[in-house]
């Protein structure tokens, strides 16, 4: 007697062990999704900086040739006005700043070289007259909590609570149904039905129970203590703002005294002393406002990091 016969076997999950694989799924899909806002905010925050540094960069180059020529000029008076002895030594002292500002200007420079680069690099376009970023908003420390980087970790924590209870779950055996058709020869052809399930391996179920339990107190700690030290880099980052915002309203007063001071001496040049005193008060002028453009620049950075550290989406 010879049988033939046709098979179909399906395996039913029990106890919402199917519901809990396709939470997993879906928290893996809002991961990954999270793990691309943040990039697309941290592409900006570095795009942004750098559109500032080459802002900053070219303003500095500004000051500087204005500072050399200033210098020039008053080392082309030293020489051309006074004693050949005195205005030898005053020409090579003033030669020897000079050399120092061109060296400057060669840095930044190089520094504004590199910046365009890296901006080709993030964007794939070269560097024209691109908007700078305007970042004036408030920021709120709760907002941390908003952040992708920060909602990565509650998911995660999330996705491991479910790991958790689906291992356990686990424990229990899905049901298998297996039918068949069955052909024999010199008699009825017949249906067969039958189920079966594995039986546990309770130790082996047990300890994996035990490693997702493990990972998601793990990650709860990594949850808290990552919140922590962006609460503390906020609270850092604001201080610093309010301290340089206070600094560059008090160059400006600087700046503008300073200012006035100049025209007053410009317009009382008799003689090389008073040009020489000119000169002097006007590189001044220059080297305040170099350092507020460095202050305006940590300011900037620094409002990049807080918006980084709030921002929900770009």
């Amino acid at each position: 007697m010879q049988t033939q016969y046709i098979g179909i076997t399906q395996e039913i999950e029990t106890f919402g062990k199917l519901e809990l694989k396709e939470s997993i799924l879906r928290t893996d899909t809002l991961i990954l999704e999270y793990e691309l806002e943040d990039l697309k905010i941290e592409l900006y925050k570095k795009t942004a900086l750098i559109v500032e540094k080459i802002s900053t960069f070219n303003d500095l180059l500004e000051i500087l040739e204005q500072k050399k020529l200033n210098l020039e000029m008053l080392a082309d008076y030293y020489e051309k006005s006074v004693s050949v002895t005195e205005g030898f030594k005053t020409s090579v002292e003033l030669y020897k700043k000079i050399f120092s500002v061109e060296d400057t200007i060669l840095d930044i420079k190089d520094k504004l070289e590199s910046a365009k680069g890296e901006f080709k690099y993030l964007t794939n376009e070269d560097f024209d007259s691109v908007q700078k970023a305007n970042i004036t908003q408030d920021f709120f420390k709760e907002d941390i909590k908003k952040s992708p980087k920060y909602r990565i970790f509650e998911i995660k924590t999330k996705r491991l609570e479910l790991q958790s209870k689906l291992e356990e779950r686990q424990k229990y055996s899905n049901i298998k149904l297996n039918v068949s058709y069955n052909n024999r020869q010199n008699f009825d052809d017949y249906l067969s039905f039958s189920t079966s399930f594995a039986l546990p391996i309770y130790g082996s179920e047990d300890a994996k129970v035990k490693k997702a339990k493990y990972l998601s107190v793990e990650n709860l700690k990594k949850e808290s203590d990552f919140f922590q030290n962006r609460v503390m880099i906020f609270d850092n980052s604001y201080k610093k703002v309010e301290y340089l915002r206070k600094r560059v309203e008090n160059l400006n007063t600087i700046i503008e005294r300073y200012a006035k001071l100049n025209e007053y001496d410009k317009s009382n040049i008799i003689n090389r002393i008073t040009l020489d005193k000119n000169i002097q008060n006007e590189n001044l002028l220059l080297d305040l406002k170099v350092q507020k453009l460095k202050y305006k620049l940590d300011i900037t950075t620094v409002l990049l990091e807080l918006f980084y550290i709030t921002k929900e989406s770009i």
